[in-house]
C-alpha cells in the first residue's frame, strides 16, 4: 500500500468485490461523478482473498472498508478513469 496522502483514491478488488482503501473523502464524488475527485483512480486486483488480507495494513479488514458497486467500476473503466494493477 502507499503512504502518499496525495495519491487520491485507491481501490482494492478480488473476484467481483471492490473496496475503497484510500481517498474515502472523495467517495461520494466518485460514486456520483458530479463533483471533483482525483483521476485516474488506482485499483489493485488480487487473485485471492488470502493475498488481499495479507497485503492490508495491520488491523484493517475488508469488512471495515466501504464496498463499491461493480457498476461504478464499469463506469470508471468505460471512461478510462482507472489504472489497474495485478497483485
Amino acid at each position: 500500500m502507499t503512504n502518499d496522502k496525495e495519491s487520491g483514491i485507491l481501490l482494492l478488488a478480488c473476484d467481483d468485490s471492490y473496496w475503497i482503501l484510500e481517498g474515502e473523502d472523495y467517495l461520494s464524488a466518485m460514486l456520483s461523478d458530479e463533483e471533483y475527485y482525483p483521476k485516474p483512480v488506482r485499483m489493485i486486483n488480487y487473485q485471492s482473498s488470502y493475498d488481499l488480507q495479507i497485503d492490508l495494513p495491520e488491523g484493517i479488514f475488508t469488512g471495515n472498508l466501504w464496498g463499491i458497486n461493480p457498476l461504478i467500476i464499469e463506469r470508471l473503466r468505460r471512461l478510462k478513469d482507472i489504472i489497474e494493477e495485478q497483485k
